[in-house]
């Protein structure tokens, strides 16, 4: 019983998504037709790469590459920061955050006068939100939004630098807020990184990505790249996020079911009309249920793609809920510094609403 009670507990989004989808049964039809399994095979496919390449260290050498050229303490958070923006492109935010988070806050630990420390933490997780949007891997409600919209690459890039243009205008505002303190040298070897390994991850990656894209077909490819990772490391078969991948299909479930009770659907229709309403609507239902299950409960119920995939992306900014990277930013800092819960909270709050903030007026003017 306490084996199963820390299941549950051990991930509330998961077990909430059980608990809506196991409701939402008595109120609809279930139909494997409600679960989108292309986002499924290639979340599973692209969770097994990343724990590859996490294994094979490559972000840990280019942090430790960039750190080597830190001078101060501001190049420091700006390099750790600017590496979580384009790693999260690549790798999504929650693995740039789980990867990136630990070394940052390993290394501030030695300088326990450093000032700037929560905000540089709290930028971190930011940059990994704001870059995580650019590709439509990047992040897990990017992946849905374009399979379920069926949009095509140019469309999805024209959305997406939008985005990429304003959060690295708005990152590079932020370290101009961050004191320059000399930091004194670190004399630690750079760990090499296997070539051979790294070649080929990228090739299989690669075919990842063609499936994603639709330039080969994911059923086919994803399946075929899954065996391969398996059989080249089975054990990171046993690391991998598998309450992710539920807690999709349980919501896909849930508005599957709940997209049949017509007065619900007409609700959420009204709602959702307008590009405006579709942005900021978007936005305040991922404060509350956070930015990924918004993209799976609103699609069905709007045609408003575009502001949909802008309102979830700047969505992940604002309350600690609002991503699940945020929740894993919080947990690894309190890890490292337990005490500081509530100074991590106050500023993470308010510099995330002061990017929000940004994002909205800018939106509000080409809406």
């Amino acid at each position: 019983m306490k084996r199963l009670y820390t299941f549950f507990t051990d991930d509330l989004l998961f077990s909430l998504s059980l608990l809506v989808a196991m409701i939402s049964c008595a109120f609809g039809r279930f139909s494997l037709d409600s679960i989108d399994f292309k986002v499924i095979f290639c979340l599973l496919g692209l969770m097994l790469l990343v724990k590859n390449f996490e294994k094979l260290g490559i972000l840990t050498y280019f942090a430790d590459k960039m750190i080597d050229y830190s001078a101060n303490t501001r190049s420091l958070i700006r390099n750790i920061v600017i590496l979580s923006f384009i790693s999260s492109m690549i790798l999504t935010n929650d693995v740039a955050i789980l990867t990136l988070m630990p070394i940052y806050l390993t290394i501030i630990k030695k300088f326990p006068e450093m000032e700037n420390k929560v905000f540089g933490a709290v930028l971190l997780i930011v940059a990994a939100n704001l870059g995580s949007s650019f590709f439509p891997f990047g992040n897990p409600q990017n992946l849905f939004l374009f399979s379920y919209y069926s949009l095509s690459t140019l469309i999805f890039f024209k959305w997406s630098i939008v985005l990429l243009f304003f959060s690295t205008l708005f990152l590079l505002i932020s370290f101009l807020f961050i004191k320059k303190n000399v930091i004194p040298a670190q004399h630690t070897s750079i760990p090499t990184i296997n070539k051979n390994k790294t070649v080929f991850l990228s090739m299989v990656g690669g075919f990842i990505i063609l499936g994603i894209f639709n330039v080969l077909p994911y059923y086919i490819v994803i399946p075929i790249a899954v065996i391969i990772l398996a059989v080249y490391d089975k054990y990171l078969l046993t690391q991998l996020d598998y309450k992710l991948l539920g807690t999709f299909i349980f919501f896909f479930i849930a508005v599957g079911n709940f997209a049949q009770v017509e007065l619900l659907s007409s609700f959420i229709k009204v709602q959702f009309t307008t590009s405006t309403r579709t942005f900021f609507g978007s936005i305040l239902v991922s404060q509350i249920i956070s930015n990924v299950p918004a993209a799976i409960l609103i699609a069905p119920f709007t045609d408003q793609a575009q502001a949909l995939f802008w309102g979830v992306n700047v969505g992940g900014l604002g309350t600690i809920i609002a991503s699940l990277a945020n929740l894993i930013g919080f947990k690894l800092y309190k890890e490292y510094y337990p005490t500081q819960s509530k100074t991590f909270l106050w500023q993470f709050t308010a510099v995330n609403l002061v990017f929000l903030l940004f994002f909205l007026l800018f939106f509000a003017f080409i809406l």
